[in-house]
C-alpha cells in the first residue's frame, strides 16, 4: 500500500488521541513491516512514555528479539515488569529469550517463569512453559511436580493434564499416563482434546471403541474429529478421512492443527487440486490455534512467514513421512512457498519463450506485428477470431487457441490448392462434338 499515506493518516490520528495504544501500535507495526526498524524504536519509546501499557512494553521487547538483540530485549523486559509485574505474557517472553539464546539458559529461564508464577499463579500458559522448561533439562520429577501444583491452582484445566501425560510418555511410564488420563478424563469430561489424546494411547484394536465414547461425550470438537479421522486413514478409507476432516476444519477453522493433519492425509492420499484447496482454506482461515501449531508458527523466524509456509513448515516437522511419500506438484511447490503459482509458471513460461527466440528457435509470425498470446478478462465477452476463453496459467481470459489457428491454415491450403490446379484437358467424345457442331455451322 502507501506507506507514505498510511504516515500522514497515523499522525493525524496521534493529533487528537496521544494516549492511544492501538494508534501507536498500529504506527510501529506499519514501520516494523517495511523494515523501518529504527524509526519502530522511536515509536515505541513515545509509546512508552505517553501510554506505558503492558501491550506496548511486550512489543518494544519483541521487536529487539526479533532482531536477535537479546541483552537488549531482557533491559527493556526487566523494566517492562518493574511497571506491570502482573502481567504474564511479559515473563513467559523473558524466559524464553533465555532458552533461544545460544547456548540455552535454562537454569535462568527457570528462575524466571519460577518468579512470574509468584506474581501469576493462574496463567496456565506460564505453567506449561515452566514444565516445559524442565523437560528440556529432563527434569521429570520436578515437571510432575510443579504440574500438581498447577492443578491445584488451576482445577478444571485440561491442557495442564495434558501435560502431565506427555510428562510421563516422555518418562517412558506408558502405565502412569494411561492412569493419569482416566484422571483427567473424570475431572474433565467434555475436553476434545483429551479424549483425542485418550484414542491415540488405546491400543489399536481398542481404538474404534475409544472413538465412540468421545463422540458421545463432545461430537462436535474438532480435536476428536481429527482423531476419527486419522483412524480412517489408517484404515485406508480415504473417502471417509476426507469428510471427516474438512468437517474439522469447518467446526474450528482456527485450529492450526486440524489444518496440518488435513494437508498431510492430502499429500500422501490426495490429488494436486485437493491438496491446493486445503492450502488456500488454510490461508484464508489464518489459523492461530492448536498446541503443535502455536509451538511451531511462533518461533520468531517464523512470525513474518506467509501462512502458507507457516502450514508447510508445521507439516514437515510433525508429519515428515507424508510430507516426503511422493514429490510434490509444482504448482502446490508454488503456494507451500507463499508465491502465486500462475503468476510464477506464466513467468517462467515467457522466459523461457524468450531464451527460446533469442537462440532463433521461436516460430516468426508473418506480419509487422506478433500474435497476443493472452488477454485478460474478468467474464465472457463475446467470441474473438482465433482466441478461447478459459481459465489457464495466467489466469482467466482469452488465450490463443491453436486449434483455430491450425484451421484457418488449412483452409487457406485448400484455396490455394484451387486456385493452382489446371483446367481439365478435353476429352476425345469432347473434341468430336465440338467438330461435329463447326461442320453444322458451315452447312
Amino acid at each position: 500500500g502507501d506507506v507514505a499515506s498510511a504516515r500522514r493518516i497515523l499522525a493525524e490520528a496521534f493529533s487528537h488521541s496521544k494516549e492511544s495504544e492501538a494508534i501507536h501500535l498500529a504506527a510501529v507495526k506499519l514501520e516494523s513491516e517495511n523494515n523501518e526498524i529504527q524509526r519502530s524504536r522511536l515509536l515505541l519509546a513515545r509509546a512508552r512514555q505517553q501510554c506505558n501499557t503492558p501491550k506496548v512494553w511486550m512489543q518494544s521487547v519483541q521487536l529487539e528479539r526479533e532482531q536477535g538483540l537479546f541483552q537488549q530485549a531482557m533491559h527493556l523486559c526487566d523494566e517492562g515488569l518493574k511497571e506491570h509485574p502482573a502481567y504474564a505474557k511479559m515473563w513467559m517472553i523473558g524466559g524464553q529469550i533465555h532458552m533461544e539464546k545460544s547456548p540455552p539458559e535454562l537454569f535462568e529461564a527457570a528462575k524466571t517463569f519460577e518468579r512470574g508464577l509468584q506474581k501469576c499463579p493462574r496463567s496456565v500458559p506460564l505453567w506449561l512453559q515452566s514444565v516445559e522448561c524442565e523437560i528440556r533439562q529432563q527434569r521429570y520429577t520436578k515437571a510432575r511436580a510443579q504440574l500438581e501444583r498447577a492443578r491445584l491452582r488451576n482445577p478444571g484445566a485440561d491442557l495442564l493434564w495434558l501435560k502431565g501425560v506427555e510428562v510421563e510418555m516422555l518418562d517412558g511410564s506408558e502405565r502412569l499416563a494411561n492412569h493419569l488420563m482416566s484422571k483427567a478424563l473424570q475431572e474433565c469430561p467434555t475436553s476434545g482434546i483429551l479424549w483425542a489424546k485418550a484414542i491415540e494411547l488405546e491400543p489399536k484394536q481398542g481404538q474404534n471403541a475409544k472413538s465412540v465414547d468421545a463422540l458421545k461425550k463432545c461430537e462436535n470438537d474438532a480435536h476428536v474429529i481429527i482423531a476419527v479421522a486419522k483412524l480412517f486413514w489408517r484404515d485406508g478409507k480415504n473417502a471417509k478421512a476426507r469428510k471427516w476432516f474438512n468437517r474439522a476444519v469447518t467446526l474450528n477453522p482456527r485450529l492450526g492443527d486440524a489444518w496440518g493433519a488435513y494437508l498431510a492425509f492430502e499429500l500422501e492420499k490426495g490429488t494436486a487440486h485437493e491438496q491446493r484447496e486445503v492450502i488456500r482454506k488454510c490461508v484464508d482461515a489464518e489459523p492461530n490455534q492448536g498446541q503443535d501449531w502455536n509451538r511451531i508458527v511462533k518461533r520468531v523466524p517464523n512470525w513474518r512467514a506467509k501462512w502458507a509456509v507457516k502450514l508447510k513448515r508445521y507439516v514437515e516437522e510433525i508429519y515428515p513421512s507424508e510430507f516426503n511419500a511422493k514429490p510434490l506438484n509444482r504448482e502446490v511447490e508454488l503456494l507451500l512457498q507463499g508465491e502465486d503459482p500462475y503468476a510464477a509458471m506464466a513467468a517462467a513460461a515467457e522466459a523461457e519463450a524468450a531464451e527460446r527466440e533469442g537462440e532463433g528457435e521461436g516460430v516468426k509470425e508473418e506480419g509487422a506485428d506478433a500474435k497476443q498470446y493472452f488477454e485478460p478478462a474478468s467474464s465472457f465477452q463475446g467470441q474473438r477470431p482465433g482466441f478461447a476463453f478459459k481459465m489457464g496459467p495466467r489466469g482467466l481470459g482469452y488465450y490463443r487457441d491453436p486449434k483455430q489457428d491450425m484451421l484457418k491454415g488449412e483452409k487457406k491450403e485448400q484455396k490455394t490448392e484451387q486456385k493452382q490446379e489446371p483446367k481439365p484437358e478435353p476429352t476425345v467424345k469432347e473434341e468430336e462434338g465440338k467438330d461435329e457442331k463447326k461442320e453444322d455451322k458451315k452447312k
